[in-house]
């Protein structure tokens, strides 16, 4: 029965690597959620992203709780989803790499007051107010409504799968 407290408790024999293996044949897009720790931009690459609703706008992202942008996120209440194109793929390995380094050194970014920092390379900028916040088994699921859209173009989208960036065929 769905829903039921049954399905809920049930175990799983899936390892952490069956898992990682089975959700990696899913192609996802790029992105890089950005925030602010302080008046210091912080971002982090995200591919764990999805719409939640039309009306109000609303969308989740899904975080590690290891990951050095979520607290500073939930603090100040808001995040900006940067949405890739196809060229964008060293932007993408740029916000995964060590996140003890300043990922901003030598990018231009801006910002809406009280708005979260946009990556002037990123095609489509949506900035968010965090809405909800929740457990998610290792990772932390951010809901965010949507305040701000900036679109720039029509490129290709960057894509993720089996940890690879594929070329976009339409």
């Amino acid at each position: 029965m769905a829903g039921s407290l049954t399905s809920r408790t049930a175990r799983s024999d899936l390892t952490a690597a069956q898992w990682r293996a089975a959700m990696g044949c899913f192609p996802s897009g790029v992105t890089v959620v950005t925030t602010w720790e302080g008046d210091k931009p912080v971002g982090t690459t995200v591919n764990a992203f999805c719409s939640v609703s039309l009306e109000p706008p609303l969308l989740l992202i899904c975080l590690d709780y290891a990951n050095p942008a979520l607290s500073p996120m939930e603090r100040c209440g808001v995040f900006g989803v940067n949405i890739l194109n196809a060229e964008s793929r060293e932007l993408a390995l740029h916000f995964s790499r060590n996140p003890e380094e300043d990922r901003f050194a030598g990018l231009t970014h801006r910002a809406r007051v009280g708005g979260a920092p946009q990556l002037q390379a990123a095609p489509v900028f949506i900035d968010c107010a965090v809405e909800h916040s929740y457990e998610g088994g290792d990772h932390r699921i951010v809901v965010g409504r949507g305040l701000h859209i900036e679109h720039a173009s029509e490129m290709p989208p960057l894509l993720y799968h089996k940890g690879c960036f594929p070329k976009f065929e339409a």
